[in-house]
């Protein structure tokens, strides 16, 4: 696998510390943050390689000269001895990776200032569709500057009812508004009890991974608070499952919003800050989650729900399923389930929460 991300400044750069990329680019503000960012990485590279001497030679810069408004552009190799067998990327194609990178950043940045000079506040607007039991939204989170497009199935009746979230695996980004509900439809979830299913699609906002994870997961929860002022949500039983980019985002959706989810079911999943100094495992208080990863699942390692779920086997109530069969698509084995239904919809939240 090999990624291209195009970053703007050092801080926001440590958000990818713990990304275990072969490719890695960003954008310096200045020449000399070259060397401030280098002794970044070699230090996180050897606490997590400690296999390696301080003084191995492990990162290597190549230097790509394209330069736009944002400064000097470079493109840093992870190397552990074995650098012909990933080969490397030309400066031209580097160069218009990188432009086009800019080019959607920039892309975004105007639709976010287009949504908070047009709206004013929150907004959800209706959409026609032809799949009348799963109506098709768009939300205007003018807070965030983003559009966040949803279906969502609604119940009959004016009694309370819980909500499931559903989040799409990165296949099914974009802004389509559809793509994810095929994808929920065909991973096989059997829900067992009649609830509000909500189903936002993530476009890619900014152009890189955590930012746009937690700007999603933050406007999924605006979205949810503003559905409960006009549908009967049990706020005290809402769920939230997802699947490889969507169990990512299920578990910063409770990162960001702790005590928010009443349960969470997160399936190959990643946390990128599991192993970040800034991380304090007690965020995740009282949560209740039950996760799912195969062990031979070659897209996304098992490895990192692994370890992230022994950080919390102490701090809240925690079940792991490691299947050792079933790869990057154990999903529909472990929705076929039961117990992870009737264990999901018998959790209440922890916390009183006013709305």
């Amino acid at each position: 696998m090999k990624y291209l991300i195009a970053v703007k400044d050092k801080e926001l750069f440590k958000n990818y510390l713990n990304e275990e990329h072969e490719y890695l680019s960003f954008a310096s503000y200045e020449d000399k943050d070259k060397e401030d960012i280098y002794a970044l990485l070699l230090k996180q590279f050897h606490k997590e390689n400690p296999q390696y001497a301080a003084g191995d030679k492990i990162l290597k810069w190549f230097y790509a000269s394209a330069v736009d408004e944002n400064g000097i552009l470079y493109i840093i190799n992870y190397i552990n001895g074995n650098y012909s067998e990933y080969g490397t990327i030309s400066h031209s194609r580097f160069r218009k990776a990188v432009l086009k990178q800019n080019d959607e950043i920039k892309k975004y940045t105007l639709k976010a200032k287009e949504i908070k000079d047009n709206y004013a506040e929150n907004t959800i607007v209706r959409k026609s569709s032809l799949i009348p039991s799963y109506k098709k939204f768009s939300y205007f989170d003018a807070c965030e500057g983003v559009e966040l497009p949803f279906r969502f199935k609604e119940c009959k009746g004016k009694d309370k009812k819980p909500l499931l979230v559903y989040l799409h695996g990165a296949g099914a980004s974009g802004s389509d508004n559809f793509i994810q509900l095929a994808e929920f439809k065909t991973v096989g979830l059997n829900l067992k009890e009649d609830c509000f299913v909500l189903l936002p699609q993530c476009d890619n906002f900014t152009g890189d991974n955590l930012s746009t994870i937690n700007v999603y997961t933050r406007s999924i929860r605006s979205l949810i608070e503003d559905l409960a002022k006009s549908y009967p949500i049990d706020t005290d039983r809402i769920y939230i499952t997802g699947i490889s980019y969507g169990g990512a985002c299920t578990w910063y959706s409770l990162y960001n919003n702790p005590g928010f989810y009443a349960a969470a079911v997160p399936l190959m999943g990643y946390f990128l800050d599991a192993d970040a100094d800034a991380f304090d495992v007690k965020t995740f208080k009282k949560e209740k989650i039950w996760a799912g990863h195969a062990r031979d699942d070659e897209v996304i390692s098992a490895d990192s729900d692994i370890a992230l779920c022994k950080k919390l086997k102490d701090v809240c109530d925690i079940t792991l399923d490691v299947y050792a069969k079933g790869g990057h698509k154990m999903m529909k084995a472990f929705y076929r389930r039961n117990d992870w239904n009737e264990w999901m919809f018998s959790q209440k939240r922890a916390e009183e929460k006013q709305y």
